[in-house]
């Protein structure tokens, strides 16, 4: 499920959202801008370009708010050899000189955005859009075993080029974990349905 989470400057979890429309507001007021489009049935071979095709009209809407100018498609499996490595570096707290734009195709990712009370913490699932503006702080998990598909639409043509902030870490529940603490926090049975407005 996507989900919203406040955390103080402690690190405590507050105010969990499980709602995307009640999501969308939320992160609005952040300058953040995030939504949900119908998935598509895809080959699994499919590269950006097919996928851009399938997601013409949503991503032209889109391109209205934010001049996208590359696009690639980053897919990563459980028991991906690079995950360590490239897992480090989602991690430490950064900036992008452009906005960072991704659209999940599949599984489930994690971005912490900081704020001036403490971090958002935002569970992305598949199709689920979100645009982080520039110079946002702000990082990112998949867990100890990755698995989530994504476009990137970036506003730069150099494509993912990240700024560190050198913050320390943050007392913060990576992926797994925060998977964790939501079901128990949300509960498995609760009717999403019936408490959320229509986006």
């Amino acid at each position: 499920m996507s989900a919203l989470v406040a955390f103080d400057g402690q690190g405590r979890w507050g105010l969990t959202l499980d709602c995307p429309a009640r999501i969308a507001a939320a992160l609005e007021a952040q300058d953040i801008a995030f939504g949900r489009w119908p998935l598509k049935a895809l080959a699994p071979q499919a590269g950006a370009e097919q996928v851009q095709a399938a997601y013409a009209p949503q991503l032209a809407a889109l391109g209205q708010r934010f001049a996208i100018r590359s696009v690639d498609r980053v897919r990563l499996a459980p028991g991906h050899a690079g995950w360590p490595a490239l897992r480090q570096k989602f991690i430490a707290e950064h900036t992008h000189a452009d906005a960072e734009i991704r659209f999940f195709l599949g599984g489930a990712g994690l971005f912490y955005i900081r704020t001036p009370e403490g971090h958002l913490g935002l569970l992305c699932e598949a199709g689920d859009w979100v645009a982080l503006p520039a110079g946002l702080r702000h990082f990112f998990d998949a867990g100890d075993e990755p698995d989530f598909d994504a476009l990137r639409l970036f506003t730069a043509p150099d494509g993912w080029v990240a700024q560190p902030t050198d913050a320390p870490a943050a007392a913060l529940p990576l992926m797994d974990e925060f998977v964790a603490q939501l079901a128990e926090e949300v509960g498995v049975d609760v009717a999403l349905a019936e408490h959320c407005p229509a986006p």
